[in-house]
Protein backbone atom coordinates (compact mmCIF):
# COMPACT_ATOMS: atom_id res chain seq x y z
CA UNK A 1 0.00 0.00 0.00
CA UNK A 2 1.11 3.30 -1.09
CA UNK A 3 0.91 6.61 1.53
CA UNK A 4 1.28 10.35 1.20
CA UNK A 5 0.13 13.35 2.33
CA UNK A 6 0.33 17.28 2.09
CA UNK A 7 2.36 19.58 3.65
CA UNK A 8 0.52 20.43 6.36
CA UNK A 9 -0.49 16.94 7.06
CA UNK A 10 -4.23 17.57 7.44
CA UNK A 11 -4.67 15.66 3.92
CA UNK A 12 -3.74 12.00 4.20
CA UNK A 13 -4.75 9.31 1.76
CA UNK A 14 -3.83 5.88 0.33
CA UNK A 15 -3.28 3.79 -2.60
CA UNK A 16 -4.10 0.22 -2.81
CA UNK A 17 -3.04 -0.54 -6.76
CA UNK A 18 -0.30 -0.36 -8.18
CA UNK A 19 0.23 3.21 -9.87
CA UNK A 20 1.55 3.80 -13.67
CA UNK A 21 4.89 4.97 -14.42
CA UNK A 22 6.16 8.39 -14.00
CA UNK A 23 5.87 11.29 -16.65
CA UNK A 24 7.71 14.84 -16.14
CA UNK A 25 5.30 17.04 -17.52
CA UNK A 26 7.21 20.33 -18.84
CA UNK A 27 3.93 22.03 -19.47
CA UNK A 28 3.24 25.96 -18.58
CA UNK A 29 0.16 25.03 -16.45
CA UNK A 30 2.31 22.38 -14.30
CA UNK A 31 4.76 24.76 -14.17
CA UNK A 32 3.07 27.34 -13.16
CA UNK A 33 1.17 25.03 -10.44
CA UNK A 34 3.76 23.39 -8.86
CA UNK A 35 6.48 26.49 -9.19
CA UNK A 36 9.27 24.43 -10.49
CA UNK A 37 10.35 23.31 -14.00
CA UNK A 38 8.19 20.03 -14.25
CA UNK A 39 5.66 18.24 -12.42
CA UNK A 40 6.21 14.55 -11.60
CA UNK A 41 2.84 12.71 -12.05
CA UNK A 42 1.56 8.67 -12.55
CA UNK A 43 -2.03 7.51 -13.37
CA UNK A 44 -3.71 5.89 -10.34
CA UNK A 45 -7.19 4.45 -11.06
CA UNK A 46 -10.11 5.58 -9.47
CA UNK A 47 -11.20 2.77 -7.24
CA UNK A 48 -7.26 2.75 -5.69
CA UNK A 49 -7.45 6.16 -4.17
CA UNK A 50 -8.67 6.44 -0.69
CA UNK A 51 -8.63 9.71 1.58
CA UNK A 52 -8.23 8.66 5.12
CA UNK A 53 -8.11 12.32 6.67
CA UNK A 54 -8.80 15.91 5.16
CA UNK A 55 -10.92 15.18 2.13
CA UNK A 56 -13.13 18.42 2.88
CA UNK A 57 -10.05 20.36 2.93
CA UNK A 58 -9.25 19.56 -1.06
CA UNK A 59 -10.26 22.39 -3.79
CA UNK A 60 -9.45 22.74 -7.26
CA UNK A 61 -9.05 24.88 -10.56
CA UNK A 62 -9.89 24.03 -13.24
CA UNK A 63 -6.94 24.83 -15.29
CA UNK A 64 -8.35 23.85 -19.07
CA UNK A 65 -12.19 22.55 -20.13
CA UNK A 66 -12.45 19.87 -17.93
CA UNK A 67 -9.27 19.65 -15.81
CA UNK A 68 -9.02 19.90 -12.72
CA UNK A 69 -6.14 20.07 -10.75
CA UNK A 70 -6.90 19.28 -6.44
CA UNK A 71 -5.10 20.87 -3.84
CA UNK A 72 -5.27 21.41 -0.27
CA UNK A 73 -6.94 24.98 0.51
CA UNK A 74 -4.66 24.93 3.60
CA UNK A 75 -1.17 24.86 2.52
CA UNK A 76 -1.56 24.66 -1.25
CA UNK A 77 -0.02 21.07 -1.87
CA UNK A 78 -1.00 19.96 -5.15
CA UNK A 79 -2.59 16.37 -4.92
CA UNK A 80 -3.91 15.29 -8.22
CA UNK A 81 -5.81 16.56 -11.86
CA UNK A 82 -8.55 14.70 -13.02
CA UNK A 83 -10.38 15.29 -16.37
CA UNK A 84 -13.86 14.48 -17.32
CA UNK A 85 -14.93 11.21 -18.39
CA UNK A 86 -11.03 9.58 -17.47
CA UNK A 87 -11.07 6.68 -15.37
CA UNK A 88 -7.68 7.66 -13.42
CA UNK A 89 -6.09 10.56 -11.49
CA UNK A 90 -3.85 12.36 -12.90
CA UNK A 91 -1.54 12.00 -9.06
CA UNK A 92 1.46 14.06 -7.88
CA UNK A 93 4.07 12.22 -7.12
CA UNK A 94 5.46 15.06 -4.55
CA UNK A 95 3.22 14.05 -1.44
CA UNK A 96 3.82 10.41 -1.55
CA UNK A 97 5.94 9.04 1.38
CA UNK A 98 8.64 6.40 1.05
CA UNK A 99 9.09 4.76 -2.38
CA UNK A 100 6.14 4.14 -4.55
CA UNK A 101 7.54 1.32 -6.76
CA UNK A 102 7.10 3.15 -10.32
CA UNK A 103 10.11 5.23 -11.81
CA UNK A 104 10.14 7.83 -14.43
CA UNK A 105 9.67 6.62 -17.66
CA UNK A 106 9.46 9.85 -20.33
CA UNK A 107 9.36 13.14 -20.10
CA UNK A 108 6.51 15.12 -22.08
CA UNK A 109 5.91 18.61 -23.40
CA UNK A 110 9.67 19.58 -23.34
CA UNK A 111 9.43 22.35 -26.31
CA UNK A 112 7.60 24.31 -23.30
CA UNK A 113 11.09 23.34 -21.29
CA UNK A 114 12.48 26.03 -18.89
CA UNK A 115 14.88 28.08 -20.02
CA UNK A 116 17.78 27.49 -16.70
CA UNK A 117 16.92 23.92 -16.31
CA UNK A 118 18.90 21.35 -18.28
CA UNK A 119 17.23 17.67 -19.13
CA UNK A 120 20.41 15.02 -18.18
CA UNK A 121 18.97 11.69 -17.84
CA UNK A 122 18.35 9.12 -19.78
CA UNK A 123 14.44 8.54 -20.36
CA UNK A 124 12.38 9.51 -23.69
CA UNK A 125 11.45 13.00 -23.91
CA UNK A 126 8.47 14.21 -26.43
CA UNK A 127 7.35 17.66 -27.00
CA UNK A 128 4.22 17.31 -26.28
CA UNK A 129 2.26 13.44 -26.23
CA UNK A 130 4.21 10.86 -26.95
CA UNK A 131 2.24 8.76 -29.87
CA UNK A 132 1.52 5.32 -30.16
CA UNK A 133 4.90 5.19 -32.50
CA UNK A 134 6.86 7.01 -29.98
CA UNK A 135 5.58 4.70 -27.25
CA UNK A 136 6.81 1.84 -29.19
CA UNK A 137 10.15 2.82 -29.75
CA UNK A 138 10.99 4.34 -26.12
CA UNK A 139 9.78 0.04 -24.88
CA UNK A 140 11.88 -1.65 -27.70
CA UNK A 141 15.47 -2.28 -26.68
CA UNK A 142 16.38 -2.30 -30.75
CA UNK A 143 15.31 1.00 -30.91
CA UNK A 144 16.60 2.02 -27.26
CA UNK A 145 20.19 1.04 -28.98
CA UNK A 146 19.58 3.33 -32.08
CA UNK A 147 18.60 6.38 -30.18
CA UNK A 148 21.83 5.47 -28.27
CA UNK A 149 23.79 5.53 -31.14
CA UNK A 150 21.83 8.50 -32.39
CA UNK A 151 22.45 10.66 -29.46
CA UNK A 152 26.31 10.44 -29.70
CA UNK A 153 26.23 11.26 -33.11
CA UNK A 154 24.07 13.75 -33.10
CA UNK A 155 26.06 15.54 -30.01
CA UNK A 156 29.07 15.19 -32.06
CA UNK A 157 27.35 17.15 -35.14
CA UNK A 158 25.69 19.91 -33.35
CA UNK A 159 29.34 20.92 -32.35
CA UNK A 160 30.52 20.07 -35.56
CA UNK A 161 28.33 21.91 -37.71
CA UNK A 162 27.37 19.14 -39.68
CA UNK A 163 24.60 17.37 -41.23
CA UNK A 164 23.47 13.83 -40.28
CA UNK A 165 20.81 11.43 -42.23
CA UNK A 166 18.98 8.44 -41.07
CA UNK A 167 17.71 5.82 -43.59
CA UNK A 168 15.59 2.99 -42.50
CA UNK A 169 14.62 -0.02 -44.43
CA UNK A 170 11.71 -2.09 -44.60
CA UNK A 171 11.87 -5.24 -46.65
CA UNK A 172 8.19 -6.45 -47.21
CA UNK A 173 9.34 -10.40 -47.58
CA UNK A 174 7.56 -13.62 -45.80
CA UNK A 175 11.01 -14.64 -45.03
CA UNK A 176 12.61 -11.69 -43.34
CA UNK A 177 14.03 -13.43 -40.66
CA UNK A 178 15.78 -15.94 -42.64
CA UNK A 179 17.07 -13.03 -44.77
CA UNK A 180 18.24 -10.74 -41.53
CA UNK A 181 21.77 -12.14 -41.77
CA UNK A 182 22.32 -11.55 -45.59
CA UNK A 183 20.34 -8.64 -45.27
CA UNK A 184 22.70 -6.88 -42.86
CA UNK A 185 25.55 -8.36 -44.68
CA UNK A 186 24.63 -6.70 -48.10
CA UNK A 187 23.95 -3.28 -46.17
CA UNK A 188 27.47 -3.44 -44.34
CA UNK A 189 29.31 -3.92 -47.76
CA UNK A 190 27.44 -0.96 -49.31
CA UNK A 191 27.97 1.70 -46.60
CA UNK A 192 30.95 3.73 -45.32
CA UNK A 193 33.41 2.84 -42.69
CA UNK A 194 31.72 5.97 -40.76
CA UNK A 195 28.00 4.41 -40.75
CA UNK A 196 26.37 2.57 -38.80
CA UNK A 197 23.50 -0.04 -39.07
CA UNK A 198 21.29 -1.51 -36.85
CA UNK A 199 18.73 -4.13 -37.14
CA UNK A 200 15.03 -3.04 -35.41
CA UNK A 201 13.84 -6.53 -36.21
CA UNK A 202 10.51 -7.23 -38.44
CA UNK A 203 12.43 -6.62 -41.57
CA UNK A 204 13.59 -3.05 -40.87
CA UNK A 205 17.32 -1.72 -40.68
CA UNK A 206 17.97 1.63 -39.37
CA UNK A 207 21.62 2.94 -41.14
CA UNK A 208 23.23 6.40 -39.93
CA UNK A 209 24.91 8.96 -41.74
CA UNK A 210 27.34 10.80 -39.66
CA UNK A 211 28.06 14.04 -41.57
CA UNK A 212 26.40 13.29 -44.58
CA UNK A 213 23.72 16.02 -46.40
CA UNK A 214 20.16 15.07 -48.13
CA UNK A 215 21.67 14.62 -51.40
CA UNK A 216 24.34 12.22 -50.62
CA UNK A 217 21.93 10.30 -48.35
CA UNK A 218 19.58 9.38 -51.02
CA UNK A 219 22.27 8.39 -53.12
CA UNK A 220 23.73 6.10 -50.84
CA UNK A 221 19.90 4.99 -50.09
CA UNK A 222 19.63 4.38 -53.20
CA UNK A 223 22.43 2.02 -53.68
CA UNK A 224 22.01 -0.23 -50.84
CA UNK A 225 18.43 -0.85 -52.16
CA UNK A 226 19.84 -2.10 -55.08
CA UNK A 227 21.91 -4.16 -53.06
CA UNK A 228 19.27 -5.58 -51.06
CA UNK A 229 17.17 -6.23 -53.29
CA UNK A 230 19.41 -8.82 -55.05
CA UNK A 231 19.32 -11.24 -51.81
CA UNK A 232 15.68 -10.15 -51.22
CA UNK A 233 14.02 -10.59 -55.02
CA UNK A 234 10.95 -10.25 -55.59
CA UNK A 235 10.53 -9.02 -51.82
CA UNK A 236 9.47 -4.96 -51.94
CA UNK A 237 12.76 -2.73 -50.38
CA UNK A 238 11.33 0.64 -48.82
CA UNK A 239 13.73 3.29 -47.85
CA UNK A 240 13.37 6.15 -46.01
CA UNK A 241 15.83 9.36 -45.89
CA UNK A 242 15.84 12.12 -43.60
CA UNK A 243 18.32 14.78 -42.79
CA UNK A 244 18.99 17.03 -39.88
CA UNK A 245 21.15 20.50 -41.28
CA UNK A 246 23.85 21.79 -38.75
CA UNK A 247 20.73 24.90 -37.97
CA UNK A 248 18.16 22.11 -36.70
CA UNK A 249 20.54 20.83 -34.18
CA UNK A 250 19.73 21.39 -30.28
CA UNK A 251 22.81 20.00 -28.39
CA UNK A 252 20.70 20.67 -25.17
CA UNK A 253 17.47 18.66 -25.95
CA UNK A 254 19.47 16.07 -28.55
CA UNK A 255 16.06 13.87 -27.77
CA UNK A 256 13.78 16.07 -29.47
CA UNK A 257 16.31 15.69 -32.71
CA UNK A 258 16.54 11.83 -32.65
CA UNK A 259 12.68 12.01 -32.91
CA UNK A 260 12.56 14.21 -35.20
CA UNK A 261 15.02 12.86 -37.43
CA UNK A 262 13.80 9.25 -36.52
CA UNK A 263 9.67 10.01 -37.72
CA UNK A 264 10.95 11.82 -40.58
CA UNK A 265 12.48 9.08 -41.85
CA UNK A 266 9.42 6.87 -40.83
CA UNK A 267 7.25 8.99 -42.99
CA UNK A 268 9.72 8.90 -45.74
CA UNK A 269 9.65 4.87 -45.71
CA UNK A 270 5.93 4.92 -45.91
CA UNK A 271 5.74 7.12 -48.67
CA UNK A 272 8.18 4.89 -50.88
CA UNK A 273 6.21 1.48 -49.48
CA UNK A 274 3.36 3.28 -51.34
CA UNK A 275 5.55 3.64 -54.71
CA UNK A 276 5.68 -0.11 -53.97
CA UNK A 277 9.40 0.12 -52.80
CA UNK A 278 10.46 1.01 -56.07
CA UNK A 279 13.19 3.96 -54.84
CA UNK A 280 14.33 5.34 -52.08
CA UNK A 281 12.04 9.02 -51.41
CA UNK A 282 14.21 11.28 -48.87
CA UNK A 283 11.14 13.40 -46.61
CA UNK A 284 12.19 16.31 -48.05
CA UNK A 285 11.54 15.47 -51.52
Amino acid sequence: MIKGRCLCGQVKYEITGEMGPISHCHCPSCQKAHASAFSSVAAVQLADLKFTAGEALLKFYESSPGKKRYFCSNCGSQIYAKREGQNHYIFRMGTIDGDPGTRPTQHIFTRYRAAWYNIDDDIPEYSEWATPAQQHRSSSPEYEQLCSIMKITLNLAARRAASTSLLLLEVNADEQQSLATEITHEIKGTIRASDLIEPLGNGRFAVLLPYTDARAALILAERIRKSVKTVAHPAAISIGAATLAPDQLNEINLRENIDLLINMAEKACQSSNKSGGEKAIHFDS
